[in-house]
């Protein structure tokens, strides 16, 4: 294998070590793949846990205190026990590895295995494999009548000097955690199921990891959906995430919507799909839903009563100037939940005499802006200017 100091590496592995698996690592497969190989699975391992991206092998032979050809020997001993499977493949820059850790077996699955007990017992000998034995299925050893002598660490005047390391500029970008109400997305299987290759750590910014909530909470889309659809946007030689692609992928997708006894709570693609009976919902109002998820942060209830209560009073029409009009004298209001929605609805319609069949046709300057045909230089009339400012007043009153 034509490992170099200078090639790079990244790890992957699936799950923690609980109590038992280290007991049985470090006391059952110790003595059977070396020290070289015991620190070398255990440095991979916290790497993993820290990595953001490909380092070069140099730092791993630092941290062991391995040369290279030590390195390669505890590589394959951990191969040989199928602790650790190799990848690698030539780039134009170097070659690179990727090492996915496998966990050990457990304490009673070591004992089952016939060829690892045999193993054991040539390299440890019948006795001390009894003592092991017993060890492992031992209970917790008793304090009582013991003093402790543990021997304080001391440390010298040069290791309490201050090296001046930003700590902050080292820190992981991935500090997010979603106390976005509006958002409705299982953020720790996405995350616990979702690898570093698929998606690496470094892109798991707050930003990112937002927007992926918001479209999957817009369009109804469930994790594993989600998942798809962010490995799609993820360039890995550049370490880049296309948010622009990802919007494009969640609207062209299909919503993965579970039954509901409140139609309120629905996606809002899914809401006004059903509100125009069953009809794809265009590009326009997708891009439209979005903003007023993205941008204006309501919650999908929200905007669902919003979406009906504007097509109730402008003949089914969803403008773009219009929602945001609505949207911005909801803001101003303070709307954040549904009863505060249905209360501003309510409100909105008792400004008018007749509530059962209220009716507001769209401004006619709205409705040629939105529609590019307003004639250019040419002004509203002063009728439709009053109008409009009638509209607007409504929010500020």
């Amino acid at each position: 294998m034509d490992r170099m100091p200078t090639s790079t590496y990244r790890i992957e592995t699936s799950r923690g070590i609980s109590e038992d698996l280290l007991i049985s690592f470090m006391m059952l497969y110790q003595p059977l793949i070396g020290k070289d190989a015991t620190v070398l699975y255990l440095t991979l391992f916290a790497e993993s846990k820290t990595q953001k991206g490909f380092d070069t092998h140099n730092r791993l032979l630092i941290l062991t205190d391995l040369d290279i050809n030590a390195f390669d020997k505890a590589c394959i001993k951990l191969e040989e026990y199928m602790l650790m499977r190799t990848f690698t493949k030539n780039t134009e820059m170097n070659q690179q590895y990727i090492y996915i850790l496998n966990n050990p077996l457990s304490t009673k699955d070591f004992y089952k295995s016939n060829l690892f007990m045999n193993r054991y017992e040539q390299v440890v000998g019948k006795e001390e494999t009894d003592t092991t034995i017993m060890h492992v299925n031992a209970n917790s050893a008793s304090l009582r009548g013991y003093k402790e002598i543990t021997r304080a660490v001391k440390f010298l005047p040069e290791d309490m000097m201050d090296r001046h390391i930003e700590f902050d500029a080292l820190k992981p970008k991935y500090e997010f955690a979603s106390d976005d109400q509006t958002i409705v997305f299982d953020y720790e299987k996405f995350i616990a199921t979702t690898s570093i290759l698929v998606f690496p750590a470094e892109l798991r910014t707050q930003e990112n990891l937002s927007l992926i909530g918001k479209l999957a909470t817009i369009y109804g889309l469930s994790v594993d959906r989600m998942r798809v659809l962010v490995n799609r946007c993820v360039n890995l030689q550049t370490m880049q995430f296309d948010q622009a692609k990802l919007k494009i992928y969640a609207a062209r997708s299909t919503s993965d919507v579970k039954p509901t006894d409140d139609p309120y709570a629905l996606p809002p693609v899914s809401f006004l799909q059903a509100r125009q009976n069953g009809a794809k919902v265009t590009q326009n109002d997708k891009s439209i839903l979005e903003h007023l998820a993205i941008d204006m942060h309501f919650s999908n209830e929200v905007i669902n009563v919003m979406i009906e209560h504007i097509l109730k009073i402008s003949q089914n029409r969803l403008h773009r100037n219009f929602v945001d009009m609505v949207a911005a004298e909801w803001a101003r209001d303070g709307v954040t939940t549904k009863q505060q929605a249905l209360q501003e609805r309510r409100k909105s319609l008792r400004n008018h005499k007749d509530t059962s069949t209220v009716r507001i046709d769209m401004p006619e300057y709205i409705r040629q802006q939105e529609e590019g045909t307003l004639p250019e230089g040419k002004k509203p009339s002063k009728e439709l200017l009053e109008r409009l400012q009638k509209l607007q007043q409504k929010g500020e009153s």
